[in-house]
């Protein structure tokens, strides 16, 4: 009998670049395939601008060499390290070996960056799993320019549908967090039971997700449990605040755009669709129009015409949008008409502007032009950059802009992630995607705590959850 073990590439120690290897026999599953924000390089995104990225065409050099992505070079595009020495990749891992399986899948849990920035390197013969509606974003995502697409073979799952690996299988379950079709999954060999949250939240619209993998795993008497744990602090009694539910954050952002006399600029996350969709309808509702930067209208297009299913029936899919014109680019196929600065500034109090921090300028134009019509509004919510960041505050301040934080974060409270471990009841819990793995409460339960590059049999990992004397 093969045994099923776990090599720890990524997520360990860090807080977010989840890759995890679950092999058994020939077979094995990959999840998911991102890299850490606070690693050598920023994986791409369009949100900030300081940070030091990849040089393009030459990213996945250097996120091996780096250390930055599993080095196991079945997983990538042949094209691409072709001409890189292996052994160089091996020596940033110490000159490890790892384990050789036959097939090696992709699952990818969901579309923020460093749980998929990996994913348009990837070998073309190699197969990759993901959620429907994270595919779904996952394709407005690379038609708006957020994201190289991919040439590796997607497969698109229903929620808790089964993957059948021969040696064991995956089901897919959805979860909740701020990037639309986030899952976990599974994993289940005939000998032992593994569960992987992916990221995950209580505060947010659908905490019945939660409940239901929680039931899931309990029904199936899970074993190994791996979940994330990035709100942890480095001391374990330090008393950390609780966050706003989204139906809290949403009737914030309603009494918002109801008292606002002037325009209001929303700098959001497009990743969020679901919260997109409900902030598209309240302003609808409260008799305003939403004008958008072209990039975040594509997104929100083409993941419609993917058929999102959580937005089935939604009230904002028949609303009228806009995009600003001076936000296009030249090759940019845009789905809606445009709008120019000087059309909106003449009418402030008239709209929603769901807005991306590279276009701060536009503020110059929209502030200064048009009659006075009222104190605009500036929201941030759940996106990279905040109201503190210096250009931001410094554009609040010039045009008298008042400034507004609506956030409720991704991620699980410790003391949510302390719940689910206990209603569980795992034998062993691993926690992953955080800087303080050991200031979680495990609620007693064995934690075992990984070396990245480790790779360990998933039976010793349990054997050492037993009694010393057993």
């Amino acid at each position: 009998m093969h045994n099923g073990q776990l090599t720890f590439f990524g997520g360990v120690g860090e807080s977010g670049g989840v890759q995890v290897l679950y092999g058994k026999g020939e077979q094995a599953v990959l999840f998911d395939f991102g890299v850490e924000h606070s690693s050598l390089l920023f994986p791409k995104q369009l949100t900030l601008y300081e940070p030091v990225g990849a040089t393009p065409g030459r990213e996945l050099r250097q996120f091996l060499l780096g250390g930055m992505t599993a080095p196991l070079p079945e997983l990538y595009d042949p094209q691409l390290i072709q001409t890189l020495d292996m052994a160089k990749v091996r020596h940033s891992w110490g000159d490890r070996d790892f384990p050789h399986y036959e097939e090696i899948r992709l699952f990818i849990g969901h579309m923020h960056t460093d749980h998929m920035a990996v994913l348009p390197y990837a070998n073309p013969d190699v197969a990759v799993y993901m959620n429907h509606d994270t595919h779904s974003l996952y394709r407005g995502m690379v038609e708006g320019g957020h994201t190289p697409d991919t040439a590796a073979r997607i497969t698109v799952c229903d929620d808790l549908s089964v993957v059948n690996f021969g040696e064991f299988t995956m089901q897919i379950v959805e979860m909740d967090h701020n990037a639309t079709g986030s899952a976990g999954i599974i994993i289940d060999s005939g000998d032992h039971k593994i569960a992987y949250t992916g990221d995950w939240r209580r505060q947010g619209k659908h905490p019945e997700r939660i409940d239901r993998f929680i039931e899931l795993c309990r029904d199936k008497q899970i074993d190994l449990l791996i979940t994330e744990g990035t709100r942890l602090a480095a001391d374990p009694a330090a008393d950390l605040p609780s966050q706003m539910t989204e139906v809290e954050l949403l009737s914030q952002y309603a009494d918002i755009v109801d008292e606002a006399g002037g325009l209001i600029y929303l700098q959001m996350s497009p990743r969020d669709l679901e919260r997109m969709a409900d902030m598209i309808a309240i302003a609808v509702e409260k008799g305003r129009k939403v004008v958008m930067e072209a990039s975040h209208a594509v997104i929100w297009h083409r993941a419609n015409r993917e058929c999102l299913r959580i937005l089935e029936a939604h009230p904002a899919l028949g609303a009228d949008i806009q995009i600003v014109d001076a936000t296009v680019t030249d090759r940019m196929q845009v789905p809606y008409k445009t709008i120019s600065l000087e059309e909106i500034a003449e009418r402030k109090n008239k709209y929603v502007y769901f807005y991306k921090f590279p276009d701060l300028a536009h503020m110059i134009e929209l502030e200064t032009l048009g009659d006075l019509q009222g104190s605009s509004h500036f929201i941030q919510s759940d996106y990279s950059v905040k109201l503190d960041h210096a250009d931001v505050a410094k554009y609040l301040k010039t045009f008298g802009i008042t400034g507004h934080s609506l956030c409720n974060g991704g991620h699980a409270h410790p003391d949510a992630i302390a719940d689910m471990i206990e209603r569980i009841a795992p034998q062993a819990v691993i926690t992953l995607h955080s800087r303080h793995p050991r200031s979680q409460n495990t609620k007693g339960i064995h934690a075992y705590f990984p070396q990245k590059g480790e790779t360990v049999e998933v039976t010793s990992i349990l054997a050492s959850a037993l009694p010393k004397d057993m």
